[in-house]
Order: structure tokens, then C-alpha cells, then sequence
């Protein structure tokens, strides 16, 4: 009696185990879950047709965001339970039979939409802003005080809320990319129509970290792009 006491406590020791291991998760789930492949070290990469692994992007808080790079300056970024995005180096060539899922992101990333205002800190701390020409806040919204000044110079202009864009207006500033924040799947048309114009759309889920240090983490993906 002693003994199945024992192994019942033991099998419930395990079960709760398995339960936790499920819950502690998060974003995106088991490697197997995103079909990725063991490389000899024994992390976990995805494979490219015609390009070479060469490192990953080291991240300690943020666990909904991967970045794998790759010889020639291309990177794949992979947004956990989302999206993933090719970064294609300024001259180079999209490998052939890419994954039709995977949205390109050709650089030099330049007259970028940026819908998710939260991101605007980040391209400011990075020294970036003069890849944004459009945003969905008028100067007089704006915290981010260089945000504000680079819009009373006429340097990034107001392109429409992130519902209701000026499609006209994003078409003549040859926008190359729409950052969005996850407030975009409430409305999708936004996001079709804008792919559908030839402008890939980057979504933000940072806000789903659940450490802020991980939401400030997400600073290297604008750096790589």
C-alpha cells in the first residue's frame, strides 16, 4: 500500500510538472511547434534555401521575438504566434522557394509608417528616426519630443490614424514599410490593403511581454532592420 502511495504521489509530482511546463511556455510554443531544426549545438534555427546560419540574436527578457541571422547581412525574424519577416540586404536577392508565409523586408528600410506609436521611443534611442516619414499622430499628440520637432519641420508628416490611413499619400512617399501595433487586427482591411499596395507590414507584440525589460528588449529588432 505504501509503494502505490508513493508512486500515486509520484505521478502526481509529474503531472503538475508537465501541467507548468506547458503554462510557463509563452510565446510561441515548443521549437518542434515552429519547424525549426536542431543545428550541432543543439539550439534550434530555421532553414533557408541558398543561405548560410550564422548567429542568433541573444535575448534575456523578451520571449515572443527570435532573430536569426544569416551570411550577407540577411536576417529572419520571427514574431512567436505571428508573423516572420526576411530582412534582405540593400542589393542582395530573395532566396529562391522562401516559405510563402514569410514577409520580405528589403533594405535600406526608409519612408516607414509607423502605426504603433509606443515604437517611436525606440527608433529615437537608436538614432533612427530619419527612416520614418509617416505616422498616425499629429505633432501636438507626440511625448517623444524629437518625434514632435522632426514633424513641425516637415521631416515625417501625418499619414492617417492606424485605422484609417492616407493610402494616397503612403503610395507617393514610396513607403517600404508599415510598422503596426497589435491594434491592427482590429481592423485587417487596414493591414490587407496595405500589403496588397506592395507595403509589407511589420506588427509590434512587444506589448505582450509580460517583464518590461522584454518590451525594451525589442529595440534589437529595429536595430537589425
Amino acid at each position: 500500500m505504501r509503494r502505490k502511495s508513493r508512486n500515486r504521489r509520484i505521478h502526481t509530482c509529474l503531472l503538475i510538472l508537465s501541467l507548468l511546463a506547458v503554462f510557463l511556455t509563452g510565446c510561441g510554443g515548443s521549437a518542434a511547434e515552429q519547424g525549426k531544426n536542431k543545428d550541432g549545438a543543439g539550439g534550434q534555427i530555421p532553414r533557408i534555401e541558398g543561405l548560410t546560419y550564422e548567429k542568433s540574436v541573444d535575448f534575456t527578457y523578451a520571449e515572443c521575438l527570435e532573430i536569426y541571422q544569416y551570411e550577407g547581412g540577411y536576417a529572419l525574424v520571427d514574431i512567436l504566434d505571428d508573423a516572420r519577416y526576411l530582412i534582405v540586404p540593400e542589393g542582395g536577392s530573395v532566396p529562391e522557394n522562401l516559405d510563402e508565409e514569410i514577409t520580405v523586408i528589403q533594405q535600406p528600410a526608409n519612408n516607414i509608417y509607423l502605426g504603433a506609436t509606443a515604437v517611436m521611443s525606440l527608433f529615437d534611442a537608436i538614432d533612427a528616426l530619419d527612416h520614418i516619414s509617416m505616422t498616425s499622430l499629429r505633432a501636438s499628440d507626440w511625448t517623444v519630443e524629437n518625434a514632435a520637432a522632426r514633424m513641425k519641420q516637415g521631416k515625417i508628416v501625418y499619414a492617417g490614424k492606424y485605422s484609417e490611413p492616407d493610402y494616397e499619400l503612403i503610395l507617393e512617399k514610396n513607403c517600404q514599410l508599415a510598422i503596426k501595433s497589435t491594434m491592427i487586427y482590429h481592423t485587417p482591411d487596414v493591414k490587407e490593403m496595405l500589403e496588397e499596395l506592395g507595403v509589407p507590414v511589420l506588427v509590434d507584440r512587444s506589448s505582450y511581454e509580460s517583464n518590461p525589460l522584454g518590451r525594451t528588449e525589442w529595440i534589437k529588432l529595429y536595430g537589425v532592420l
